[in-house]
């Protein structure tokens, strides 16, 4: 991948990889990519969403214009299962790779997490700006509130980044034993 995309370059004409493993990626030195917290194999989005597939591709194309040092890798604001165009999928059919009840319920779990940090985060906010306009303020407690609300925001981070992401991780880790074990993979 590397190789190729730097002989293009060299040629004059900017290039820019998917990845869903930044940290390999780097180590492959290609001139720029754009990061996508999705599955492996899923870098363009879900199957049977073009419009997904269609806003993601844009911001790729995007990013290849906007990286201007070699080697830089930037991250994608895309996350899976928290795409923000909601659209019914093209092709209804179920995959027919593993599955994991578990793991699916997680990330369920996960999302309600997220959604219930974002609105505890926006309560704390409004609480906030409530608290320094408020007759008889309380001194620093408007302070305090924004420090907490910084607080929630990194909790979300976490969440909806590294937790994420480690779910991630080890779902594809077991479909692809799976699949090994199955001889459908190599």
């Amino acid at each position: 991948m590397g190789l190729v995309q730097n002989q293009v370059e060299a040629a004059g004409v900017s290039t820019v990889s998917m990845t869903v493993q930044p940290h390999i990626t780097g180590v492959v030195a290609v001139p720029r990519a754009a990061y996508i917290r999705y599955p492996a194999g899923n870098q363009l989005g879900e199957a049977g969403k073009p419009r997904q597939q269609r806003s993601i591709i844009t911001a790729v194309l995007e990013a290849a214009g906007r990286i201007e040092s070699a080697g830089s890798i930037i991250e994608l604001p895309f996350r899976w299962r928290r795409f923000p165009i909601h659209e019914e999928p093209q092709c209804t059919n179920e995959s027919q790779g593993p599955r994991h009840l578990q793991v699916e319920a997680i990330g369920r779990s996960l999302d309600g997490l997220v959604t219930l940090a974002n609105d505890y985060h926006s309560a704390l906010l409004k609480r906030g700006r409530q608290a320094g306009i408020a007759h008889q303020p309380v001194p620093g407690l408007e302070r305090a509130l924004s420090t907490q609300a910084q607080r929630v925001e990194q909790l979300i981070g976490t969440l909806d980044g590294e937790v994420l992401d480690q779910l991630r991780e080890i779902t594809n880790a077991i479909a692809t034993l799976e699949l090994r074990a199955s001889g459908k993979f190599v």
